[in-house]
């Protein structure tokens, strides 16, 4: 009787503990964020805007000499002149906005 006793109740002991949440004992976080960020919640045009757009957009910011590479997912990187220094601009083609931008040389 006492054995049978003991086996229920370590079956109850280890149904208890199964249900009882698990703490990570370590977090790791190496600065990666997928679409976790406020920039990342900017609204999205309704259609992303074509080449000519996307020059008449870093036009209007103050840009010239705009060269455009490769789009690759809603992203272009831009090449353009303003006050004297030339940019490589990281645009969001969808969201008709700069995410960065890098001085690259003296213009001239």
């Amino acid at each position: 009787m006492a054995v049978m006793v003991n086996r229920i109740f370590a079956g109850v002991m280890l149904a208890a503990l199964a249900l009882v949440p698990v703490q990570a004992s370590a977090q790791v976080s190496f600065g990666f964020h997928f679409g976790d960020e406020p920039r990342d919640f900017y609204p999205q045009l309704p259609i992303c805007l074509t080449d000519h757009q996307i020059r008449e957009a870093i036009a209007r910011r103050g840009y010239t000499n705009i060269s455009l590479n490769v789009a690759n997912q809603k992203r272009i990187q831009v090449r353009a002149t303003q006050d004297g220094w030339v940019y490589l601009i990281d645009f969001d083609f969808c969201a008709d906005r700069i995410r960065g931008q890098k001085a690259l040389r003296p213009a001239g």
